[in-house]
Protein backbone atom coordinates (compact mmCIF):
# COMPACT_ATOMS: atom_id res chain seq x y z
CA UNK A 1 0.00 0.00 0.00
CA UNK A 2 1.38 3.54 -0.79
CA UNK A 3 1.18 6.03 1.07
CA UNK A 4 -1.65 9.04 1.29
CA UNK A 5 -1.59 12.36 1.98
CA UNK A 6 -4.47 14.46 2.47
CA UNK A 7 -4.07 17.49 1.07
CA UNK A 8 -5.93 20.93 2.12
CA UNK A 9 -8.36 22.11 0.04
CA UNK A 10 -7.14 25.24 -1.35
CA UNK A 11 -9.29 28.75 -0.42
CA UNK A 12 -11.12 31.11 -2.57
CA UNK A 13 -9.32 33.27 -4.13
CA UNK A 14 -12.28 35.83 -3.71
CA UNK A 15 -14.56 36.31 -0.56
CA UNK A 16 -18.43 34.30 -0.31
CA UNK A 17 -21.19 36.04 -1.62
CA UNK A 18 -20.89 39.95 -1.62
CA UNK A 19 -24.52 40.95 -1.80
CA UNK A 20 -24.21 44.40 -2.41
CA UNK A 21 -26.34 47.67 -1.61
CA UNK A 22 -27.47 47.44 -5.30
CA UNK A 23 -28.65 43.89 -5.22
CA UNK A 24 -30.95 44.37 -2.10
CA UNK A 25 -32.81 47.06 -3.87
CA UNK A 26 -33.45 44.79 -6.83
CA UNK A 27 -34.75 42.37 -4.44
CA UNK A 28 -37.10 45.00 -3.37
CA UNK A 29 -38.24 45.68 -6.58
CA UNK A 30 -38.78 42.29 -7.21
CA UNK A 31 -41.22 41.08 -4.43
CA UNK A 32 -43.42 44.41 -5.26
CA UNK A 33 -43.15 43.32 -8.50
CA UNK A 34 -44.34 39.44 -7.52
CA UNK A 35 -47.43 40.99 -5.38
CA UNK A 36 -48.11 42.98 -8.65
CA UNK A 37 -48.40 39.94 -10.54
CA UNK A 38 -49.65 37.66 -7.88
CA UNK A 39 -52.88 40.04 -7.97
CA UNK A 40 -53.04 40.09 -11.35
CA UNK A 41 -53.32 36.81 -11.63
CA UNK A 42 -55.52 36.00 -9.33
CA UNK A 43 -57.96 34.09 -11.56
CA UNK A 44 -55.72 31.48 -12.71
CA UNK A 45 -54.58 28.22 -11.64
CA UNK A 46 -52.12 27.77 -8.48
CA UNK A 47 -49.82 25.88 -11.17
CA UNK A 48 -50.49 28.73 -13.80
CA UNK A 49 -49.85 31.37 -11.18
CA UNK A 50 -46.48 29.90 -10.08
CA UNK A 51 -45.58 29.40 -13.91
CA UNK A 52 -45.89 33.05 -14.70
CA UNK A 53 -44.80 34.59 -11.49
CA UNK A 54 -41.64 32.26 -11.83
CA UNK A 55 -41.43 33.87 -15.45
CA UNK A 56 -42.17 37.12 -14.68
CA UNK A 57 -39.44 37.26 -11.86
CA UNK A 58 -36.84 35.91 -14.34
CA UNK A 59 -37.45 38.31 -16.37
CA UNK A 60 -37.50 41.12 -13.95
CA UNK A 61 -33.95 39.68 -12.92
CA UNK A 62 -32.44 39.96 -16.48
CA UNK A 63 -33.99 43.73 -16.79
CA UNK A 64 -31.92 44.91 -14.10
CA UNK A 65 -28.62 42.82 -14.14
CA UNK A 66 -29.29 40.11 -11.91
CA UNK A 67 -29.51 37.29 -14.46
CA UNK A 68 -26.89 34.65 -14.45
CA UNK A 69 -24.49 35.65 -17.40
CA UNK A 70 -21.86 33.05 -16.51
CA UNK A 71 -21.17 30.09 -15.17
CA UNK A 72 -17.81 29.32 -14.03
CA UNK A 73 -16.30 25.58 -13.09
CA UNK A 74 -13.00 26.09 -11.47
CA UNK A 75 -10.33 23.27 -10.45
CA UNK A 76 -11.63 20.30 -13.12
CA UNK A 77 -9.38 22.29 -16.16
CA UNK A 78 -7.39 19.32 -17.01
CA UNK A 79 -10.42 16.85 -17.26
CA UNK A 80 -13.14 18.34 -19.97
CA UNK A 81 -15.36 15.48 -19.87
CA UNK A 82 -15.62 15.79 -15.62
CA UNK A 83 -16.40 19.70 -16.06
CA UNK A 84 -19.04 18.73 -18.71
CA UNK A 85 -20.25 16.15 -16.04
CA UNK A 86 -20.40 19.01 -13.21
CA UNK A 87 -22.04 21.59 -15.30
CA UNK A 88 -24.82 19.29 -16.42
CA UNK A 89 -25.43 18.15 -12.70
CA UNK A 90 -25.76 21.74 -11.22
CA UNK A 91 -28.57 22.40 -13.68
CA UNK A 92 -28.04 26.39 -13.82
CA UNK A 93 -27.44 27.94 -17.72
CA UNK A 94 -27.16 31.52 -18.53
CA UNK A 95 -30.09 34.00 -18.00
CA UNK A 96 -31.46 32.25 -14.91
CA UNK A 97 -32.03 34.35 -11.74
CA UNK A 98 -29.55 34.68 -10.04
CA UNK A 99 -31.93 35.20 -6.94
CA UNK A 100 -33.12 31.01 -7.60
CA UNK A 101 -29.20 30.11 -8.22
CA UNK A 102 -29.02 28.98 -4.64
CA UNK A 103 -25.55 27.67 -3.55
CA UNK A 104 -26.70 24.71 -1.23
CA UNK A 105 -28.86 23.68 -3.91
CA UNK A 106 -25.91 23.55 -6.72
CA UNK A 107 -23.66 21.47 -4.07
CA UNK A 108 -25.36 19.32 -3.51
CA UNK A 109 -26.38 18.29 -7.27
CA UNK A 110 -22.72 18.48 -7.63
CA UNK A 111 -21.70 16.07 -4.85
CA UNK A 112 -24.35 13.89 -5.89
CA UNK A 113 -21.95 13.07 -8.83
CA UNK A 114 -20.02 11.55 -6.35
CA UNK A 115 -16.82 12.09 -8.73
CA UNK A 116 -15.73 15.06 -7.42
CA UNK A 117 -14.62 16.35 -3.86
CA UNK A 118 -14.18 19.86 -1.79
CA UNK A 119 -17.40 21.20 -3.94
CA UNK A 120 -17.66 25.34 -3.33
CA UNK A 121 -20.67 27.83 -4.92
CA UNK A 122 -20.43 31.33 -4.72
CA UNK A 123 -22.63 33.87 -5.99
CA UNK A 124 -20.29 36.96 -7.52
CA UNK A 125 -23.22 39.32 -8.27
CA UNK A 126 -24.88 40.77 -9.87
CA UNK A 127 -23.98 37.80 -12.79
CA UNK A 128 -21.43 35.53 -12.06
CA UNK A 129 -21.96 31.61 -10.70
CA UNK A 130 -18.76 29.94 -9.59
CA UNK A 131 -18.45 26.10 -8.92
CA UNK A 132 -15.30 25.07 -7.22
CA UNK A 133 -14.21 21.74 -6.69
CA UNK A 134 -11.46 19.10 -6.99
CA UNK A 135 -11.47 15.78 -8.98
CA UNK A 136 -12.46 12.81 -6.49
CA UNK A 137 -9.05 10.47 -6.01
CA UNK A 138 -9.13 7.20 -5.61
CA UNK A 139 -8.02 5.13 -2.52
CA UNK A 140 -9.32 1.77 -1.54
CA UNK A 141 -11.29 -1.19 -3.31
CA UNK A 142 -14.03 -2.13 -0.89
CA UNK A 143 -16.23 -5.06 -0.66
CA UNK A 144 -19.54 -4.17 0.01
CA UNK A 145 -20.76 -8.15 0.48
CA UNK A 146 -21.30 -8.31 -3.39
CA UNK A 147 -18.31 -7.19 -5.32
CA UNK A 148 -15.19 -4.66 -5.27
CA UNK A 149 -16.40 -1.22 -5.43
CA UNK A 150 -13.70 1.98 -6.02
CA UNK A 151 -13.95 4.28 -3.07
CA UNK A 152 -12.43 7.92 -2.98
CA UNK A 153 -10.77 9.58 0.14
CA UNK A 154 -13.47 10.73 1.54
CA UNK A 155 -14.89 6.82 1.64
CA UNK A 156 -17.41 7.10 -1.21
CA UNK A 157 -18.21 4.49 -3.83
CA UNK A 158 -17.42 6.37 -7.36
CA UNK A 159 -19.86 5.98 -9.85
CA UNK A 160 -18.67 4.47 -13.03
CA UNK A 161 -14.96 3.46 -11.46
CA UNK A 162 -14.24 0.06 -12.40
CA UNK A 163 -12.36 -2.00 -9.79
CA UNK A 164 -10.39 -3.66 -12.53
CA UNK A 165 -9.14 -0.64 -13.69
CA UNK A 166 -7.81 -0.19 -9.90
CA UNK A 167 -6.54 -3.77 -9.34
CA UNK A 168 -3.29 -1.84 -7.51
CA UNK A 169 -4.96 0.08 -4.31
CA UNK A 170 -5.17 -1.19 -1.13
CA UNK A 171 -8.39 -3.88 -0.49
CA UNK A 172 -10.82 -2.64 2.71
CA UNK A 173 -13.96 -4.86 3.91
CA UNK A 174 -16.37 -4.86 7.04
CA UNK A 175 -18.82 -2.41 7.89
CA UNK A 176 -17.74 1.11 8.29
CA UNK A 177 -14.33 0.27 6.40
CA UNK A 178 -15.08 2.88 3.82
CA UNK A 179 -14.97 5.91 6.70
CA UNK A 180 -11.83 4.82 8.44
CA UNK A 181 -9.85 3.67 5.69
CA UNK A 182 -8.04 6.81 4.66
CA UNK A 183 -6.38 7.39 8.63
CA UNK A 184 -5.06 3.11 7.91
CA UNK A 185 -3.71 3.74 4.57
CA UNK A 186 -1.98 6.67 5.44
CA UNK A 187 -0.15 5.52 8.31
CA UNK A 188 0.80 2.23 7.03
CA UNK A 189 2.37 4.51 4.52
CA UNK A 190 4.93 5.23 6.81
CA UNK A 191 5.97 1.77 6.81
CA UNK A 192 6.11 0.47 3.34
CA UNK A 193 7.52 -3.34 3.78
CA UNK A 194 4.59 -4.08 5.74
CA UNK A 195 2.19 -2.37 3.55
CA UNK A 196 3.39 -4.47 0.63
CA UNK A 197 2.84 -7.79 2.89
CA UNK A 198 -0.56 -6.86 3.53
CA UNK A 199 -3.82 -8.32 1.13
CA UNK A 200 -6.71 -7.13 2.48
CA UNK A 201 -7.87 -4.87 5.66
CA UNK A 202 -10.88 -5.86 7.73
CA UNK A 203 -12.73 -3.79 9.61
CA UNK A 204 -14.16 -4.97 13.35
CA UNK A 205 -16.37 -3.23 14.95
CA UNK A 206 -16.37 -0.18 13.62
CA UNK A 207 -13.56 0.28 15.97
CA UNK A 208 -10.26 -1.41 14.56
CA UNK A 209 -8.81 -3.52 12.08
CA UNK A 210 -7.28 -6.73 11.27
CA UNK A 211 -4.63 -6.90 8.72
CA UNK A 212 -4.69 -10.22 7.14
CA UNK A 213 -0.67 -10.93 5.71
CA UNK A 214 0.56 -12.75 2.98
CA UNK A 215 1.54 -16.09 4.53
CA UNK A 216 -1.90 -16.66 5.94
CA UNK A 217 -1.25 -14.69 9.61
CA UNK A 218 -3.92 -12.23 10.43
CA UNK A 219 -2.88 -9.09 12.60
CA UNK A 220 -5.23 -7.87 15.49
CA UNK A 221 -4.24 -4.40 15.23
CA UNK A 222 -6.09 -2.25 18.52
CA UNK A 223 -8.35 0.34 18.75
CA UNK A 224 -7.30 3.54 15.72
CA UNK A 225 -6.03 5.51 18.68
CA UNK A 226 -3.14 3.06 18.91
CA UNK A 227 -2.70 2.35 15.65
CA UNK A 228 0.57 3.96 14.63
CA UNK A 229 1.72 2.32 17.84
CA UNK A 230 0.80 -1.07 16.61
CA UNK A 231 1.79 -0.96 12.85
CA UNK A 232 5.35 -0.09 14.15
CA UNK A 233 5.80 -3.39 16.45
CA UNK A 234 4.18 -5.42 13.31
CA UNK A 235 6.69 -3.58 11.39
CA UNK A 236 10.30 -4.45 13.33
CA UNK A 237 8.53 -7.85 14.13
CA UNK A 238 8.00 -9.08 10.68
CA UNK A 239 11.21 -7.30 9.74
CA UNK A 240 13.43 -9.33 12.31
CA UNK A 241 11.35 -12.53 11.51
CA UNK A 242 10.00 -12.72 8.16
CA UNK A 243 9.37 -16.41 8.16
CA UNK A 244 6.74 -15.62 10.93
CA UNK A 245 3.70 -14.48 8.90
CA UNK A 246 3.84 -18.24 7.60
CA UNK A 247 4.38 -20.10 11.00
CA UNK A 248 1.88 -18.23 12.75
CA UNK A 249 -2.20 -18.14 12.68
CA UNK A 250 -3.02 -15.21 14.90
CA UNK A 251 -0.22 -11.82 15.81
CA UNK A 252 -2.65 -10.26 18.29
CA UNK A 253 -0.98 -6.78 19.27
CA UNK A 254 -4.36 -5.09 20.89
CA UNK A 255 -2.37 -4.56 24.37
CA UNK A 256 0.42 -1.86 24.02
CA UNK A 257 3.87 -3.30 24.91
CA UNK A 258 2.86 -6.67 24.48
CA UNK A 259 1.99 -9.44 21.02
CA UNK A 260 0.44 -12.34 21.89
CA UNK A 261 1.15 -15.15 18.69
CA UNK A 262 -1.04 -18.19 17.72
CA UNK A 263 0.85 -20.75 15.96
CA UNK A 264 -0.33 -21.84 12.32
CA UNK A 265 -2.83 -24.72 13.04
CA UNK A 266 -1.58 -26.55 9.85
CA UNK A 267 1.66 -26.01 8.94
CA UNK A 268 2.78 -23.37 5.77
CA UNK A 269 5.61 -23.82 3.70
CA UNK A 270 5.35 -21.08 1.74
CA UNK A 271 4.49 -17.66 1.58
CA UNK A 272 1.10 -17.45 -0.19
CA UNK A 273 -1.94 -16.68 1.54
Amino acid sequence: MSKVRRHAAPEPSFADEDVSVASVVFGLVMIVALIVAAAALMGGSLSQMESRMANTTDAIARSVGVGVSTVRVVGLERDPVLEADVRSAAMIEPGENMFRADPHVIRARVEATRKVVNVRVHRLWPDQVVIMADPAKPLALFNNGEAWAVIDVLGREMAGASSADHAHLPRITGASAPEAAFDLIASLGAFPALSDTVIYAERVAQRRWDLHLRGGAVAMLPRDASLDRALNDLSVLTAEMPALTVRTERLDLRSAGQIYIAPASVPRSDGSA
